[in-house]
């Protein structure tokens, strides 16, 4: 695998290229493959130091299909789970992440304006290992709790459409998916629906302004920002469980490769907070991001495309705990 070097300055700078529609393409090299590092912090009552903090990994593989015009296929495995800096301990940590194993690698079919469109494709891969996660969970754990995780999985798993909605409250994917490669005004803005699940298992719609920056970055990237800024409503309060005259605010700054539009870079800063004498107290805040940490190109790139490729992802410099047990 050949690394891929920065773009020198010179190279990078220059008026972003949008297409005939005045959207940003969707064409990520086929036959590459991105790690991205996954911070996510939690802060209750305005503190400074992150209450709870979860890191992991996501590899992704891209493909682009001989037969079929601006299609990809996107394959993402999921690895390296801490829990405040420490592999997961807790019984319901230990359970989710051996499900994690289960889930990824995790195959979808994307569009030129990254939309998954047939579903989650490798349903029958993901059964099998289920199949097998599932039967070491009844192993290892005993009693009432574990035998009701194991129904509820397997009714999520055994869906492939119940499978995919939940995937929706997962932050990495909700991020990865969120449109970006639509049309923009002159202004190279446009009106924008942010889904983020702040609340566990449950997204919120942040109503918001999308703006692109007209010149790529001098790291040879494009720049786009969210911003998404409302009063709580009733039943946002109920859900998170909160009382009073509250406000939230959403912001997110998104770096894609100017070559392909594919993520690289990306930071969502969530906020829930109230006023007092004009200034303002959080109450709780989300810190999301993720970052390239590897980027490869394989050396058949440039030759003929075919279908039917091994899936690849990069070694993982070291096995956790459950990954070494689980085999």
């Amino acid at each position: 695998m050949e690394k891929v070097n920065s773009l020198s300055n010179s190279a990078a700078q220059g008026k972003i290229k949008l297409n005939i529609d005045h959207a940003i393409d969707f064409a990520p090299r086929p036959r590459s493959a991105r790690s991205y590092g996954i911070t996510i912090k939690y802060y209750d009552d305005g503190n400074q130091e992150a209450t709870k903090r979860l890191d992991y990994q996501i590899h992704l593989k891209v493909n682009q299909f001989r037969d079929e015009n601006k299609v990809w296929q996107l394959c993402f495995d999921k690895t390296d789970l801490f829990i405040d800096r420490h592999e997961p301990d807790f019984v319901g940590e230990q359970l989710a992440n051996m499900s994690m194993g289960a889930i990824y690698p995790l195959k979808v079919d994307v569009n030129s304006r990254n939309e998954i469109f047939r579903g989650i494709v490798n349903h029958r891969e993901i059964l099998n290992r289920w199949k097998q996660v599932a039967e070491k969970i009844s192993d290892k754990y005993e009693g009432r709790y574990a035998e009701l995780y194991l129904e509820k999985m397997e009714k999520k798993i055994s869906n492939s459409s119940e499978l995919e909605y939940a995937l929706r409250a997962d932050m990495f994917w909700s991020v990865f998916f969120h449109p970006q490669y639509l049309a923009y005004d002159s202004n190279l803005s446009q009106q924008s629906t942010f889904f983020f699940p702040v609340i566990a298992y449950h997204s919120l719609a942040f109503e918001g302004v999308q703006t692109v920056e007209p010149n790529n970055t001098d790291y040879g990237t494009i720049k786009m920002h969210f911003s998404s800024e409302s009063d709580v409503t009733k039943e946002q309060s109920t859900l998170l469980n909160r009382k009073g005259s509250l406000k939230m605010k959403l912001n997110a700054t998104f770096d894609l490769d100017q070559d392909g539009g594919l993520l690289k870079h990306v930071q969502v800063d969530w906020n829930l907070y109230k006023k007092e004498n004009s200034e303002e107290i959080s109450i709780k805040r989300i810190f999301f991001s993720a970052y390239e940490i590897e980027n490869s190109i394989s050396e058949a790139n440039q030759q003929s495309l075919t279908q039917g490729e091994t899936d690849h992802f990069p070694a993982e410099k070291k096995k956790g705990f459950w990954a070494r047990i689980l085999g």
